[in-house]
């Protein structure tokens, strides 16, 4: 599978499941806007879906065929399965209006199938990130490495020397 970025115009294969679990992680208790759509390559015929739900969690297998799955948080028998992808197209060049994704299946059949997953912002019934959870790994290491690299100081009262007995 190729993943494609439209910020800086790049292409890359997929290294590992790793990436696209990643990628999928921005949607997990965010309300998504979803489209599946599929045109017949001959005609002029078009099959669309469209659905708006929050992702409660994903799935992603790769022992056999490239199977991504997405849970609805509101409504068990309701998920999203993309069999097979070969390529992802990424949308986040415009961080206004929001982070979203394409899936393109099933290139050799008689349909082009396509996934559009955007990003509608973060469910109202969503546990709330705490500020700790909003900052990137470096910045979490580098505020450590400050809070413990720094002197004591102490804060109020005289001091005192070590009590003798």
């Amino acid at each position: 599978m190729k993943i494609y970025y439209t910020k800086s115009q790049r292409e890359e294969p997929l290294g590992s499941l790793s990436t696209l679990k990643k990628i999928l992680a921005r949607f997990v208790h965010h309300k998504v806007f979803y489209e599946m759509s599929a045109r017949q390559r001959t005609g002029r015929q078009l099959y669309s879906i469209k659905n708006t739900f929050t992702v409660g969690q994903f799935e992603v297998d790769g022992t056999i065929e490239l199977l991504i799955t997405l849970f609805d948080a509101h409504n068990s028998a309701h998920s999203v399965e993309i069999v097979n992808p070969h390529a992802l197209r990424v949308y986040d060049e415009n961080p206004a209006k929001g982070f979203a994704v394409v899936f393109y299946a099933d290139e050799a059949g008689e349909f082009e199938i396509r996934y559009y997953l955007r990003d509608e912002g973060e469910d109202a019934n969503s546990p709330k990130r705490t500020a700790l959870e909003h900052i990137t790994l470096p910045q979490l290491m580098e505020y450590l490495h400050e809070s413990l690299s720094a002197d004591v100081v102490e804060v109020g009262g005289e001091r005192s020397g070590p009590k003798r007995s």
